[in-house]
């Protein structure tokens, strides 16, 4: 049984310190773009699985990389497929203010293809991290049947106008950038 929302604590590090990555790595990994476009263009079915989508407490790290005062946060947490293959965990930290957010309750629907139709999308520096076969995230490839192997994920903060939200992707195993 898994625990959600699952813990993607790693040695996040800035792309400028990383430096052992393979091209197919760095393509990736590095995308300044939508990952939903770039998923959908190598697929012919591109789905969205929501594992949870839940009120949560934004840790001090949290609060920090997202420059806000604001203590609780949506945690949405999904699966992103390609021709039924799970591809990518998605993990994202929405702030939770008293207007409404468009970004919040979108179900099924990819967050890329809501926030980068935006053109005041802003997005820091992507950092990366690798998860080991001791990480807790390892817990979901057992669960969907996936082969164990070290994983590659990235992080980064967007900002749409004067909202911050996190978002970390890890890429599964069969993930087109380990080919």
């Amino acid at each position: 049984m898994i625990t959600y929302p699952l813990s993607i604590s790693a040695n996040w590090q800035s792309t400028s310190s990383v430096s052992d990555l393979s091209s197919a790595e760095q393509e990736w990994l590095f995308e300044p773009n939508s990952l939903t476009a770039k998923l959908k263009s190598k697929s012919q079915i591109f789905s969205v699985k929501v594992l949870s989508e839940q009120l949560f407490t934004l840790s001090p790290e949290q609060q920090h990389l997202l420059s806000c005062a604001t203590q609780t946060a949506i945690n949405r947490e999904v699966i992103l497929l390609c021709d039924n293959v799970p591809m990518v965990y998605a993990q994202s930290w929405l702030p939770k203010s008293d207007a409404s957010n468009p970004l919040h309750n979108i179900g099924e629907r990819p967050l890329g293809d809501v926030i980068f139709q935006d053109p005041a999308l802003k997005r820091t520096e992507i950092e990366i991290a690798s998860f080991n076969f001791s990480h807790s995230i390892q817990q979901l490839v057992t669960l969907l049947n996936l082969p164990n192997r070290d994983l590659l994920g990235r992080r980064s903060v967007f900002s749409l106008h004067e909202y911050k939200f996190l978002v970390c992707e890890v890429f599964l195993p069969g993930a087109y950038l380990y080919s």
